[in-house]
């Protein structure tokens, strides 16, 4: 099974299309790191992909990140710890992933790290990512990493959260 089957079973079981994909421009099922984000925000429903390309800050951030780190995009994969949208309807707010639903995708992000044959490392982007430590570290044997949320108010509140990321994204490489 590839992603997008993963992807769209999800949209099936949930009834909805606000469940972005994988964008075919990264590794994906090739790559060696995945980087788990929160939840899709408007760009990446709007653009139906997780993707540096999307119209927001936070892709461009990480996109800037892992470039000056050195990464490239064949051995990434993107995907969040609840993939579908949990926002309002007109797109105007979204909100963090409840307790709930993280436990609900749990199963769908192990489909994703399955077809993954090539995983070094799983990257936990932000808090709410973070909280899958326990649940990864015992079912995958790669490496867990966490970095900061690459959103503005991130980067507003810590000055050093960006140099931080750059970081932890070279020594995962090592």
């Amino acid at each position: 099974m590839m992603f997008t089957e993963t992807v769209e079973k999800i949209r099936l079981i949930k009834g909805t299309k606000n469940v972005p994909g994988f964008d075919p421009n990264n590794g994906n099922e090739n790559a060696q790191y995945l980087f788990l984000l929160e939840a899709p925000g408007q760009g990446s429903v709007k653009s139906g992909y997780i993707s540096f390309d999307n119209n927001d800050a936070t892709a461009r951030n990480l996109s800037a990140q892992l470039a000056t780190a050195g990464v490239n995009r064949s051995e990434i994969a993107i995907w969040n710890t609840v993939p579908w949208y949990l926002g309002e309807v007109d797109f105007s707010k979204i909100r963090s992933p409840k307790p709930s639903e993280i436990i609900e995708a749990q199963d769908y992000l192990m489909e994703v790290i399955d077809r993954m044959p090539a995983l070094k490392c799983i990257v936990l982007v932000g808090a709410q990512a973070r909280r899958l430590h326990l649940f990864l570290s015992t079912r995958v044997s790669v490496r867990i990493i966490t970095c900061h949320h690459t959103s503005i108010q991130v980067a507003n509140r810590n000055s050093t959260a960006a140099q931080q990321n750059i970081e932890i994204f070279q020594m995962m490489q090592k």
